[in-house]
């Protein structure tokens, strides 16, 4: 993950090298709908997390309904192509990433609310809930902006409708429905919502860039940069594939290395940077 700040920046953990594509999802429809339906993948793995009571590094009493009929199912898939990403014995390793991750966000939004940014952009926020479980997004006076696919927002909507029964967010939260890679801009859809162009924000990306390919990963860093005011702060999860097994072929274009990263942010206009990866002091909760 790369947290930045457009005149005060940080960056946040690499996940666990590996392909673009598990090998266990070789069926062309389910690996189609992969890259929405990981929302699901994800909800379901932070309700395991949720589920260790006491123990556990957050608490999203959301998850479990948000994870649907898919979640445990491509959960258990991802997994069976552990050996892929370098991990033959650990069949387990996303749900632990996922939960650690989720983690380390949550303590960073925690960090910034109240430090004077004025609302928060989660960019591919899939099904994720923390408007709704986390109070620090009470201190963001222009509120929250929730980006995704339409079709993504289009169930989570459904869900928190017949589901959830409609609960409250902590803030004022506005979905906005953009394919990141089509001719909308960001910056359009963000002023139509409300977004204060002229204030600084802080911009989450959790599970996204590495979904936009070789050029769309750039796009995403130019777009936001694009809307992000002196003073910004960005968590930009990725996947670098540098030093894993797939650093030779061709899926490693869809990832993003730290030095391209560290290139495109500092292009951007984005400074003090900061990099974590998974196992590190700061993306450790043992």
């Amino acid at each position: 993950l790369v947290d930045l700040a457009r005149n005060c920046a940080m960056a946040e953990p690499t996940e666990p090298p590996a392909p673009a594509v598990t090998p266990a999802l070789q069926d062309e429809e389910l690996a189609a709908t992969f890259t929405n339906d990981s929302a699901m993948m994800i909800a379901f793995e932070r309700a395991l997390e949720t589920k260790r009571g006491a123990d556990a590094l957050f608490q999203d009493p959301f998850a479990e309904a948000m994870a649907g009929p898919k979640g445990a199912m491509l959960s258990d898939l991802f997994g069976g192509g552990s050996a892929h990403f370098g991990l033959p014995d650990w069949p387990n390793f996303h749900k632990t990433w996922t939960a650690v991750r989720t983690r380390f966000i949550d303590d960073q939004i925690q960090k910034y609310a109240g430090s004077g940014l004025q609302q928060l952009v989660n960019l591919g926020a899939g099904m994720d809930t923390r408007a709704y479980r986390l109070e620090a997004y009470k201190a963001f006076p222009n509120g929250c902006f929730d980006v995704d696919m339409a079709s993504v927002n289009r169930e989570k909507r459904i869900i928190f409708e017949e589901v959830l029964q409609n609960p409250a967010p902590k803030c004022k939260l506005a979905t906005i429905d953009l394919d990141f890679l089509g001719e909308r801009r960001l910056q359009q859809e963000l002023a139509e919502a409300g977004f204060a162009a002229e204030k600084p924000s802080l911009f989450v990306a959790e599970g996204l860039i590495m979904y936009l390919g070789p050029e769309g990963k750039f796009k995403l860093i130019s777009d936001v940069s694009a809307v992000a005011a002196p003073g910004s702060v960005w968590v930009l999860q990725f996947l670098d594939p540098s030093e894993g097994p797939a650093a030779e072929t061709p899926q490693a274009k869809h990832g993003l290395t730290e030095d391209e990263a560290r290139k495109a942010l500092t292009e951007n206009g984005w400074r003090d940077l900061n990099f974590w990866k998974f196992g590190e002091e700061g993306l450790n909760f043992d």
